[in-house]
């Protein structure tokens, strides 16, 4: 459960969902560090510190390749944490996704005015 708290805090952070979705898109070679600081524009150390954040908690790895370093995101890792989010946290989702949801009084009103105007047929 801690990991799950970590990986959450760290993308609670605007940049480093940024960085997220950036690498997420990148695909599973990832990006060197020079594109990563091109595209989200920020400075070197900041961004390391996002880096470094994001890798800590297990969401991304890192690479050296000659004097370049790649980051990528840690499929599996990443995996678990939408399985998390998708099996543990919405466990009874599916029982409420299709059932009609609780109406209020206003659009109690609009449904049988809707009814009245067109011959007793809801839209």
């Amino acid at each position: 459960m801690n990991r799950y708290v970590e990986q959450f805090s760290a993308l609670g952070h605007k940049d480093r969902l940024a960085i997220f979705r950036m690498l997420v898109r990148a695909g599973p070679q990832g990006t060197c560090v020079d594109e990563i600081k091109h595209r989200v524009k920020m400075p070197g150390s900041t961004l390391s510190h996002h880096l470094d954040a994001l890798t800590r908690c297990g969401l991304l790895t890192a690479h050296r390749a000659g004097r370049f370093i790649y980051y990528a995101i840690d499929w599996p890792k990443a995996a678990k944490l939408i399985r998390f989010m998708t099996e543990d946290c919405c466990a009874d989702l599916h029982k409420t996704l299709g059932a009609s949801p609780t109406r209020s009084p206003s659009a109690n009103r609009l449904s049988r005015k809707r009814t009245r105007k067109h011959g007793g047929h809801d839209e």
